[in-house]
């Protein structure tokens, strides 16, 4: 899970309450095996208002990945 800090907008001022977005990684790994991981950013979201709201999200998000609840979205072919 990875919680980015949103850059301000260019008419915001400097100390305006920053912003960020979430971007899950699924992996999958087997004894002696390298792992291969995919991506994901979660759409449709605004901008969390700290990270531990975005990161709760993503768990959120990477769960419902998992469990086959995202259309377009699988992890099948790690």
């Amino acid at each position: 899970m990875q919680a980015l800090r949103r850059a301000n907008n260019r008419d915001e001022p400097d100390d305006s309450p920053r912003h960020f977005d979430i971007m899950v990684t699924i992996s999958r790994s087997a004894a002696g095996e390298s792992g291969r991981s995919v991506m994901f950013g979660v759409p449709d979201q605004a901008p969390f208002e700290s990270p531990i709201d975005a990161v709760r999200a993503g768990i959120d998000y990477g769960r419902d990945i998992i469990d086959k609840k995202v259309e377009g979205e699988s992890v099948e072919d790690l």
